[in-house]
């Protein structure tokens, strides 16, 4: 009897520890789940910094290809500090660019984006410093296109050369295995052959060596300019999308507001509120 006073006591204390031991149990559950999202989280934010630092690119045909796939690619809303450093960028570069003559070809040309900058831009002061934009990137582009193509004329000639030096050698290297064989063979059909009969097999055989030998550098120097040339071809902008660089742009350099599109932001509270792109 005495025992079973303090029986729903002991039975209370049973049951809270339980809870408690539960609850322990979902907590260390709970910690490295939340330790990942928060890594999770950190990789996003770091990405999506990434993403929108142009701090390294300058706009030059070097850089225009790495210039032109971030800009295009780049997703709203940006940090203030990166969208400043942006628009620095675009307006330092288009300050120092001195526009062609006004040739047909370049009338043409800037007829041909009016309509496009005019459908999305009001202020016509802003509308001339936008086709003054493009006419930058068009030169930019076009200095680009001439010196990958240059590049890629050189490495060709390269490779042709290397493929050409390895036939050769191919062909010196046989020759002179066929030249060890035959004069071995004249050794040994000479009694007492002279003194260079018996010297030929060797110097042939090294020169075989030799050329044979030269071969897997061939190789290797081929294997490089394959990458280097697919480098170049895939680091070429064949074409500009003159509509998504007038978006952009305008958005950048503050031309043009979007209803519900958030340009800029000043914390990371928002890095996962992406809805221009």
């Amino acid at each position: 009897m005495g025992h079973g006073k303090f029986r729903p006591f002991s039975l209370s204390l049973a049951v809270f520890g339980k809870i408690n031991l539960s609850g322990v149990k979902n907590m260390a559950k709970s910690g490295p789940a939340s330790r990942k999202m928060d890594r999770r989280r950190r990789n996003r934010i770091r990405s999506w910094e990434t993403a929108q630092d142009f701090s390294a690119l300058d706009l030059t045909p070097d850089n225009f290809h790495a210039f032109y796939i971030k800009f295009t690619n780049l997703r709203f809303p940006m940090m203030v500090s990166h969208l400043l450093e942006l628009r620095y960028l675009i307006n330092h570069t288009v300050d120092k660019y001195k526009e062609p003559p006004l040739t047909p070809d370049y009338r043409q040309f800037r007829d041909s984006l009016q309509a496009a900058i005019d459908s999305f831009i009001d202020k016509r002061r802003h509308s001339e410093r936008m086709l003054r934009i493009l006419s930058m990137f068009r030169d930019v582009h076009y200095t680009h296109s001439i010196m990958s193509r240059d590049a890629e004329r050189r490495l060709r000639e390269t490779m042709e050369k290397n493929r050409a030096d390895r036939v050769r050698f191919v062909r010196y290297g046989l020759f002179f295995v066929f030249a060890g064989v035959s004069s071995g063979i004249v050794w040994l059909a000479q009694p007492e052959p002279m003194w260079w009969i018996k010297v030929l097999p060797a110097v042939y055989g090294y020169l075989a060596w030799f050329y044979f030998h030269k071969l897997p550098g061939l190789d290797r120097e081929h294997d490089k300019l394959t990458l280097e040339l697919n480098d170049v071809l895939r680091r070429r902008v064949e074409s500009l999308n003159w509509k998504t660089l007038i978006h952009k742009l305008a958005l950048v350099l503050g031309y043009k507001r979007l209803p519900g599109v958030e340009v800029f932001h000043i914390d990371h509270e928002h890095t996962d509120r992406s809805v221009y792109h």
